[in-house]
């Protein structure tokens, strides 16, 4: 009787199906749990959450083509198969395009949508509700589908209740919601389980991905950064002070264990061994440690991912990723996507510094024969792919999710092997809590009119936050000079003193531009200045006596200088977390904040070229004409639904025959 049960609910719950293979990215070994709930059992649960993303693995492909074929960090090639050329060009009619496929994502929804009617989180063991951890967890897979959906397509269905039909809901009649109505939604829907030490995701024993134990928490986007995230949107509509509560959510994300007590820092810092360095004197180029970010052990063994899903490693099993056949696949030179003009352009742009006291080295961009400007981009692409014989090159293969395609290879030396980056899809990582931070900070300072958040966003990309940072929300006038003076009576504090030094003596929390531009904090042309802003926008000459001034008549005003800082997390956006799926959702965000579609449109169009000043700037830059015409229309800018959406009804399928075995580890009834 139990294996029929266990069997039909995963079917009914999750439209799942057993998980006994070996080979199995989730199997799962349930001899740790009890089984005699009333309404779902903790291993019914369980196995319905599983369920639930092997659907996620069904969009994981698509999160990370559609945020990166729309921006502006890749382009299409004579390789590339007509549906990701139509998305590139921004052609969203053809809806056999299977990246256009909606039903995935409310397959998503609907099966979360059941769960959550069954779940039953009052009922207690041992003073606990173990069935809370998998009521949070699937709240927190429906949130950053219908935030994904919100991105692509602006309005969308939206219902939190499970659809019921003959097969397939036409849920276009349903409660149709803008972006900003579905992201208030969601803030009313997480906010009451934000605090991950009363809300904890699940802990789960026997979950496994190559061979690999899982560090389950992060098969779920953590809620306080979702709420982050969803806030940094409504942010951008408008609502200034959610700047502010989007803040408060990555600095807690960051200092908070996730433990029963405040005490005790997260391990959430930005490593200083963990980036791309020059390591001797000759500034002869290795990796570092940078490319263990992109390992599938930071989702086994818990390292800096903060989100991922494992992939399956053969259709029979599953959904398996074929983001190596589009960015490195075993046949060399036949990648359908390339690291874009644009991104090469921007990523030679950075000045390295390499500022050494043990080794008295201090210099600009000391190995500028073979490497130029911010050294990620030679970890993550290469111009020649493993396999490749004579002189065989090819421009600009992206190796970041080198899914078993070969090493990729720069200057003939082996970067990215092959094995153990075959099994995962990263959504998010430690680093995308500092990066949000410095967004946050931003608009507070800008937008909101916070003195000293626009100085902590700059310390975030250039020095790493390591101290106690107050910053004023209001400021008043002296009585007597009539200056404005801070007032520490209302301020905010960021207390970072919980990391100071690492044990072997290197720093930790170092600035987000250090992960591959060297020593920023020591980089005088990497500051929040007059002249950096104006030699990035091309407006700086040099006089005969090497000093700078301004061209022309020009000057710099207020409104530029946070431009430029903008520009630069776009441009930090860009070199970090490049390939990654995200780069067109925070295209469109960031112009929403500023009002101004051209920060969007003249990026994605100038993508084909390697501008020799920021594709934003004032003159100089080249870019698809035609193409930023048309994504200067907002409308332009998402996708389309069908006019029918369907939706698996798993209330309907039942399985055709009994399975003769329960798994081995369920305990029988």
């Amino acid at each position: 009787m139990k294996k029929n049960l266990i069997y039909t609910l995963c079917i009914l719950l999750s439209g799942a199906t057993f998980f006994t293979s070996c080979e199995d990215m989730l199997e799962f070994d349930s001899t740790r749990v009890d089984h005699d709930f009333s309404k779902l059992t903790l291993a019914d649960s369980v196995y319905s959450v599983l369920g639930i993303l092997k659907n996620v693995q069904k969009v994981a492909d698509r999160h990370v083509v559609l945020g990166e074929v729309r921006g502006d960090l890749v382009v299409t090639n004579s390789n590339s198969v007509l549906d990701l050329q139509e998305l590139s060009n921004f052609d969203f009619d053809n809806f056999e395009n299977p990246y256009l496929a909606v039903r995935d994502y409310y397959s998503i929804i609907n099966n979360c949508n059941i769960f959550l009617e069954r779940v039953d989180t009052t009922l207690e063991r041992n003073t606990e509700k173990p069935m809370k951890r998998e009521y949070v967890a699937v709240k927190s897979i429906r949130a950053w589908t219908y935030l994904q959906l919100a991105i692509n397509y602006n309005v969308i269905p939206f219902f939190f209740e499970p659809i019921r039909t003959h097969g397939e809901a036409n849920v276009m009649k349903e409660r149709m919601m803008t972006r900003s109505q579905v992201i208030d939604e969601l803030i009313k829907d997480l906010t009451p389980i934000q605090d991950p030490r009363e809300n904890p995701m699940p802990a789960w024993t026997g979950i496994t991905a190559g061979g690999q134990t899982v560090n389950t928490p992060t098969l779920f986007m953590p809620i306080r950064m979702l709420l982050g995230e969803l806030h940094l949107w409504r942010a951008a509509e408008g609502n200034y002070a959610d700047y502010t509560i989007a803040a408060d959510y990555f600095y807690k994300s960051l200092t908070q264990s996730p433990g029963a007590t405040l005490a005790g820092a997260s391990r959430l810092f930005i490593d200083s061994e963990k980036r791309a360095l020059f390591m001797n004197d000759e500034a002869e180029y290795v990796s570092g440690l940078y490319d263990e970010n992109f390992s599938s052990t930071n989702l086994t063994l818990a390292g800096n991912c903060l989100f991922g899903i494992p992939m399956e490693t053969t259709t029979s099993i599953g959904t398996v990723s074929t983001l190596a056949d589009i960015f490195a696949p075993q046949v060399a030179g036949m990648h359908q996507l390339s690291a874009s003009p644009g991104y090469v352009g921007l990523s030679n742009r950075q000045d390295y510094r390499l500022f050494d006291t043990q080794s008295k080295l201090d210099e600009y961009n000391p190995n500028t024969t073979n490497y130029k400007g911010d050294l990620r981009r030679y970890v993550v692409t290469g111009s020649k792919m493993g396999g490749a014989t004579g002189d065989e090159v090819f421009d600009n293969v992206i190796g970041k999710f080198n899914l078993g395609g070969g090493s990729i290879m720069v200057n003939n030396v082996n970067i990215l092997p092959t094995t153990d980056y075959t099994t995962f899809v990263q959504f998010a990582r430690a680093e995308h809590l500092y990066a949000r931070f410095a967004e946050a900070l931003y608009g507070m300072g800008r937008y909101g009119n916070i003195p000293g958040a626009t100085e902590l966003a700059m310390i975030t990309l250039k020095e790493g936050l390591k101290e106690q940072y107050k910053i004023n929300v209001v400021s008043k006038k002296d009585e007597v000079t009539g200056e404005q003076v801070n007032d520490d009576s209302n301020a905010i504090v960021y207390d970072f003193t919980m990391y100071g030094v690492a044990a072997e003596g290197s720093d930790v929390n170092v600035g987000l531009h250090s992960r591959g531009s060297g020593n920023t904090e020591e980089n005088d042309l990497y500051a929040y200045n007059d002249t950096c802003v104006a030699r990035y926008y091309n407006i700086l000459e040099e006089k005969t006596d090497s000093t700078f001034v301004l061209k022309g008549d020009e000057t710099i005003t207020e409104d530029e200088r946070q431009d430029y800082l903008r520009d630069l997390i776009l441009d930090e956006l860009a070199l970090e977390f490049c390939f990654e799926g995200n780069r067109f959702g925070d295209l469109v965000r960031f112009s929403i904040a500023a009002g101004d579609n051209s920060v969007l449109a003249k990026r994605v169009a100038g993508r084909a070229y390697e501008n020799s000043v920021a594709v934003v700037a004032k003159e100089g830059a080249t870019y698809d004409e035609s193409l930023y015409s048309k994504l200067m229309n907002e409308s332009a800018w998402y996708l389309k639904l069908p006019g029918v959406i369907t939706v698996d009804n798993p209330e309907e399928e039942t399985p055709e025959e009994t399975p003769e075995e329960t798994p081995e580890d369920v305990p029988a009834e």
